[in-house]
């Protein structure tokens, strides 16, 4: 394995550490503000840190030629999936809209090898259903408790959106990835996409910021420097050295982390669900990534 190759991959990997740690965040953060006025005052902080980074780096200037792509990522990819995501979540139960995003990868995949000519190989399907199998065992008592109640296909139908959405995202800042640095389709895509999130606001923002205690604070700077511009960077640059199909397959860390990282801070349970959902959810990951060079040394 070539040293880029492995820098990918470790870029995706902390990615995911991030991404998954911030479950804890978003919900605590949510319930005191709200899902819409969360991301509002994330994005305000994104805003002003991308433009002075922007300025301070020069690199704000876009190539004409490559703002309708931003513009998909950004409209599409960052604000649709941020949108989707939190609304189907507000509608549909976790361990079941959890179940239903997890098709996320396969949608890359499938986009990937439509847009990108990219191959879909059988290691990357396998390891999709090893990893979706993974995820029905994680979340299985979740679903047998919520089986019983009505499940909203509209909650289920913005669900499949946001998964459309990070698909979409992937696949349109791929190329753009050859002409820019991380850190600026990074930033870009974000600033296209916050004067959505921030008129998504219920309240005034003035208002949204004095009710944030030093805690929440901490939250909101570890849910914008961390999972947000620092895990978005560590994806970008993943994806950049990696097929858009490989990079997919590591959002299975995503469940895996939010669930260690919920029995960590928040003393929750860890079961014999957890435990073997866990570890298959890795060796989808893993058969995925590894598959075809282990057969190869064989």
């Amino acid at each position: 394995m070539n040293s880029t190759k492995t820098r990918a991959i470790l870029a995706l990997v902390a990615a995911m550490l991030f991404w998954g740690c911030s479950s804890v965040f978003m919900r605590t953060l949510a319930l005191a503000l709200s899902h819409e006025n969360s991301l509002a005052v994330r994005y305000v902080c994104l805003t002003v840190i991308n433009v002075i980074a922007l300025a301070w780096l020069g690199t704000w200037r876009i190539p004409r030629a490559d703002w309708p792509r931003f513009i998909i990522a950004g409209v599409a990819g960052m604000a649709g999936y941020n949108w989707f995501v939190n609304a189907g979540f507000e509608l549909v139960p976790a361990g079941i809209g959890t179940i239903v995003t997890m098709i996320e990868p396969l949608m890359i995949a499938i986009l990937a090898a439509m847009l990108l000519g990219e191959k879909l190989t059988r290691w990357v399907l396998l390891g999709v259903v090893i990893a979706i199998a993974g995820a029905v065992v994680l979340f299985w008592p979740n679903i047998s408790s919520e089986a019983e109640s009505a499940v909203s296909p509209l909650g289920i139908f913005y669900l499949f959106l946001c998964c459309i959405g990070w698909a979409v995202y992937t696949i349109a800042t791929k190329p753009l990835l050859d002409r820019h640095d991380s850190f600026t389709v990074t930033a870009v895509t974000m600033l296209i996409a916050a004067p959505i999130m921030i008129g998504a606001a219920s309240e005034p923002l003035p208002s949204l910021f004095a009710r944030l205690d030093l805690r929440q604070w901490a939250e909101v700077a570890y849910l914008v420097l961390v999972t947000g511009l620092g895990g978005t960077m560590l994806w970008n640059y993943g994806t950049k050295h990696l097929s858009s199909t490989a990079a997919g397959t590591f959002l299975y860390l995503i469940p895996v982390v939010a669930v260690a990282a919920g029995a960590l801070m928040l003393g929750e349970a860890v079961t014999i669900h957890v435990l073997a959902g866990g570890l298959l959810m890795l060796a989808g990951v893993a058969a995925a990534q590894f598959g075809p060079a282990l057969v190869a040394r064989r």
